[in-house]
């Protein structure tokens, strides 16, 4: 499947977006990694990944691009599914700071798929993610018992109705004034 036989394909999809397809008729790069994610929501996983291998051949590749196909790689969504491949995509989003990126690096750190397992290396990666204001790293941090679930909450300001991240530059705080 071609990427422009996929940016065809794009209004059957429920998440449709007018402006993102003709921007990636363009050749808009974060367009087209939307495409992807959009397809991926509509569970089009063969469209998605054709979107996000697009990006990364034309060697373009965004930091999300390489985190959504890790995850593809790593479930084996409209791919056979290698550990090993996923690895490679999660390293380079986690290079460039992605939090999905890292937290999924420390994912397959901890169970020691497609990378030895290690567990100090996992909560590194988690905490890199956690600071970047990822709850799914929080919580791990706490199942792990590296935090108590007050401390991650403080720490990495963790809003409880957001199950996000925020950019970097919000709200940054002085760990001197922690209590712990």
């Amino acid at each position: 499947m071609s990427i422009n036989e996929v940016i065809n394909d794009y209004p059957n999809c429920l998440y449709y977006n007018e402006q993102w397809r003709k921007l990636a008729q363009n050749g808009d790069i974060d367009s087209i990694v939307n495409i992807g994610t959009d397809f991926a929501r509509c569970e089009m996983m063969q469209q998605a990944v054709t979107c996000w291998k697009y990006i990364i051949d034309s060697g373009k590749g965004t930091a999300e691009a390489y985190s959504n196909l890790g995850v593809s790689y790593y479930y084996g969504n409209g791919v056979a599914q290698d550990y090993d491949k996923a690895v490679f995509y999660y390293q380079k989003a986690a290079a460039m700071g992605h939090p999905f990126g890292l937290f999924n690096l420390a994912v397959a750190y901890e169970n020691g798929n497609g990378i030895e397992k290690n567990m100090d290396v996992a909560v590194s990666y988690y905490k890199m993610a956690a600071e970047k204001h990822l709850n799914m790293a929080i919580d791990a941090l706490t199942r792990l018992g590296v935090y108590s679930e007050t401390q991650g909450l403080a720490f990495y300001q963790r809003s409880w109705a957001d199950d996000g991240f925020v950019s970097d530059n919000t709200n940054d705080i002085d760990n001197e004034e922690l209590p712990f």
